[in-house]
């Protein structure tokens, strides 16, 4: 295949990447914060900064927690969690820095905003527009404004910390924009894949034509030849025979679609434990597997690779047994080096590619996470009764 789809418009590799970049600016914000709290413990003596210090802590786990979790509800609980110990630390730290000598601070004191610009971040990695500002909104709210009520509290006078409400507004258009490029990228990417399936079923139509030419040649043009050199008259029992045999295998096409013949690919697969694994384990499923194509290459794999690929294919095809409706399954091997392409297909039910319903979350989630995490991409053909079909392209450098 020639043209390759990216496999992040439901961005997961942006989401990944940004939940790293938003832990390390999390992580720099509050490190410092631990840093200046934990000087300020020999020069004030007041041991309760401790607390502050584990209030951080808090904050920096629920962060991180909320950041990479791909489930919404705990996402909000993490960030909840992390706001709970942003409050306990801006208690103790406010209670402190009122009793420093020198003019009391307000509430926006940057030993406070630090850890505020921490929790701001919690929403940028999720995987919807309105999951990424309810979360960031809620880190908002339930963060600096506590915060700005600890600091009250305490005695610092009341001050609107400008900084934090500005850098909300930024993230907010931040995700915004993000999402918007991501829903472009979706519209582009379905005209790709029309242009893909069209490709696909040239190339489809090519391998028949020529593996038709070579069984006509093999078979009719073989007889012709036979009956040619043929002594005039009765042709022999076991010539009649041998022809019967060759009309018999024309009017089956798989003959020409599976290549060699089914006993061949079964010695090949047998050659191949992955693929052994998979097959098993859809016919104790009750699902029949047919398996073709260049069999050998998956050996060739590494062994991550290999792993992933098979997580994939297992999630296919449990998929075909739970959502397809029919009980038989394709799995197509082609080798393309530096590349190898798997086509896993069903003629089932087949379902909206666009729509993120729980029958496809584990479609979605676990083939594309596990191939794009070794360097691959998937593509999802699929429309309501007319089948599915998940195209998968890994890289082939041996291990």
């Amino acid at each position: 295949m020639t043209l390759q789809i990216s496999a992040d418009v439901d961005g997961v590799v942006t989401s990944h990447a940004l939940a790293r970049a938003g832990s390390w600016l999390a992580g720099v914000f509050l490190s410092a914060t631990i840093v200046i709290a934990a000087i300020l413990i020999p020069l004030t003596g007041r041991l309760e900064l401790f607390v502050a210090l584990l209030g951080l802590i808090v904050v920096g786990v629920g962060v991180v927690f909320a950041l990479r979790t791909p489930a919404f509800v705990r996402a909000l609980l993490y960030t909840l969690i992390a706001c709970a110990g942003l409050y306990v630390y801006a208690m103790v730290a406010a209670e402190v820095s009122v009793t420093i000598d020198g003019p009391t601070p307000s509430s926006d004191f940057v030993l406070l905003s630090m850890p505020e610009f921490a929790v701001l971040v919690v929403g940028i990695s999720a995987r919807s527009l309105a999951r990424s500002l309810v979360l960031g909104t809620l880190g908002f709210v339930a963060g600096p404004g506590p915060v700005q009520v600890a600091a009250w509290q305490q005695g610092m006078p009341l001050a609107l910390d400008v900084p934090v409400v500005a850098s909300y507004v930024a993230l907010g258009l931040f995700v915004c924009a993000l999402w918007i490029g991501r829903r472009d990228a979706a519209r582009g990417t379905a005209v790709m894949s029309g242009a893909a399936l069209a490709e696909e079923r040239d190339v489809a139509l090519s391998r028949f034509s020529t593996r038709a030419s070579s069984w006509l040649n093999d078979t009719v043009l073989a007889d012709l030849r036979s009956l040619s050199v043929s002594e005039p008259g009765r042709l022999a029992p076991e010539h009649l025979q041998a022809i019967d045999r060759d009309l018999a295998n024309l009017a089956d096409v798989r003959l020409i679609l599976d290549g060699p013949g089914e006993s061949s690919s079964s010695r090949k697969l047998a050659k191949v434990p992955l693929l052994v694994s998979l097959v098993r384990d859809g016919e104790q499923k009750g699902l029949r597997v047919r398996v073709g194509g260049d069999l050998d290459a998956v050996n060739s794999l590494s062994l991550g690779v290999g792993r992933a690929l098979d997580r994939a294919l297992a999630e296919c095809l449990d998929n075909v047994v739970q959502h397809s409706g029919v009980l038989e399954a394709e799995i197509s091997v082609m080798s393309s080096p530096p590349e190898l392409s798997v086509m896993v297909s069903d003629a089932g039910v087949g379902f909206d590619v666009d729509t993120t319903s729980d029958d496809t979350i584990g479609l979605r989630m676990t083939v594309i996470d596990s191939i794009v995490e070794v360097g691959g991409t998937v593509q999802i053909w699929s429309r309501p009764g007319a089948g599915t079909a998940i195209f998968v392209t890994v890289p082939a450098v041996t291990a």
